[in-house]
């Protein structure tokens, strides 16, 4: 297995374990009916959400070191595999019966995996255009102000998750692009570093918020979809990212089988009762 593999599961476990922490934090702040960017520093000052976040800063890092090598479709189906880590951790710790249906999305989800790991070519992604990065950053930045103007509409959970989804899926797509630049002062000097940073903000702000607004069942599957579904197109037809020669039927196989099966056990994902009171 490619070591950027191991990095990828390391990064799904600790983002497990956010998504617990962050789900009983986020409930202890009233919800907004605006997006609220001082909702984060709110959050900040709830011991369980802050030690989430906390996790969720591991698992980018450990994201982003794996996509130095590894596809960006293979990181994105290994990171929503976290769920099954959860799924795990409940009947572990917390003594959560697990019904015959968990189990096969258990089983799926390491089915899954184990066909993308043997399907996918490691390695750098293709050379891109510069303009790519500022390409980039213009859609982050369009993502951040549709998530803000339709934020009065979003009074349940699925519509934020899944603009969250796509931001962590664009925080995803500049980690991979920034796999070819090593100088602190390139990084500085690149648009894409500032789309990742405004995309990886704004995800976290769209998901306290759908976890704010009803089921973390919904959040979660959500969010899953649009960080996982987008990014693997953009990779495979911007970025390069291939399979090895006659498996690209295993790969599509793998990442469906993974995601879905994911999708399924998101109700493990610590769910609560929906706070009704809401704030301007």
């Amino acid at each position: 297995m490619n070591f950027g593999f191991v990095l990828a599961l390391g990064a799904a476990f600790c983002a497990a374990t956010a998504a617990t922490l962050q789900s009983i934090g986020a409930r202890r702040i009233a919800a907004t009916e605006h997006l609220d960017p001082r909702l984060l520093w709110r959050l900040l000052r709830v011991g369980p959400y802050a030690a989430g976040l906390a996790f969720d800063g591991a698992s980018s890092g450990l994201s982003f070191a794996a996509l130095r090598t590894v596809p960006l479709f293979a990181v994105q189906a290994v990171g929503a595999a976290n769920l099954s880590i959860v799924a795990l951790m409940a009947m572990l710790v917390l003594r959560v019966r697990l019904v015959v249906q968990d189990a096969i999305a258990i089983g799926g989800v390491i089915a899954g995996l184990a066909l993308l790991v043997i399907s996918a070519v490691s390695g750098p992604p293709s050379e891109v255009p510069r303009a790519a990065g500022w390409w980039l950053l213009g859609a982050v930045i369009m993502l951040v102000v549709g998530a803000y103007l339709g934020s009065p509409r979003m009074r349940r959970p699925a519509l934020p998750g899944l603009f969250a989804g796509l931001s962590f899926g664009s925080a995803a797509l500049g980690a991979r692009l920034l796999g070819r630049v090593g100088a602190v002062g390139d990084l500085l000097a690149n648009p894409i570093t500032y789309a990742l940073v405004i995309a990886g903000l704004n995800g976290l702000l769209l998901y306290a918020a759908a976890l704010q607004r009803g089921s973390v069942t919904i959040a979660s599957a959500s969010t899953i979809v649009g960080q996982t579904v987008a990014p693997a197109i953009v990779g495979w037809l911007l970025l390069g990212d291939r399979v090895r020669p006659g498996f690209a039927p295993v790969a599509v196989v793998g990442f469906v089988l993974a995601v879905t099966a994911a999708v399924a056990l998101a109700r493990h994902a610590r769910p609560h009762a929906p706070r009704a009171e809401w704030t301007r």
